[in-house]
């Protein structure tokens, strides 16, 4: 596993963590902003894995998939920056913390699950088919995104980490 140190130590020193540290505000905007992105996030990949899992047959896949892709993507850039702006004030307490690091791995599976899924043939070819059906690798990945995400929404709320 890589040697993390120098890269939580560049954080702790960077005027992101000066600015962070030296006002309340700041720090209530980061976390409000880091609720809002995780929730547009979830909420996008919400209905998309339970469509994949074989909900909602009638709407198309490929459409689904194209505009909550993308409200995910937003979400996802901002629940992240927001997230390194929070752990900017104490960044080797954080990764340090179990939960923190239980959670990282939760979000590293799901980024392998996407990133597997986009790479299934039928997924590369949602706008040239009828997607109203669904194969049993797109439910595999509905129903394994959504027990990971359950696993990083309850890692949010340990105390270490809020």
């Amino acid at each position: 596993m890589p040697d993390i140190a120098p890269l939580l130590e560049f954080l702790a020193r960077s005027q992101l963590a000066r600015a962070m540290a030296g006002s309340a505000d700041l720090r209530e905007a980061a976390a409000a902003t880091h609720l809002f992105g995780t929730l547009m996030l979830v909420g996008a990949v919400l209905p998309l894995n339970l469509r994949l899992i074989g909900f909602w047959r009638s709407a198309p896949l490929a459409d689904l998939a194209r505009v909550l892709g993308q409200t995910a993507f937003v979400g996802l850039l901002l629940a992240l920056a927001s997230g390194i702006a929070l752990m900017s004030t104490r960044p080797m307490a954080i990764a340090g913390d179990p939960a923190f690091q239980a959670k990282a791995v939760l979000l590293a599976a799901l980024a392998v699950n996407a990133l597997l899924l986009r790479l299934v043939p039928a997924w590369r070819l949602l706008d040239q088919v009828d997607s109203r059906g669904t194969i049993s690798r797109f439910r595999l990945a509905g129903v394994l995104s959504l027990v990971l995400w359950g696993g990083v929404l309850a890692l949010m709320r340990w105390p270490g980490l809020i």
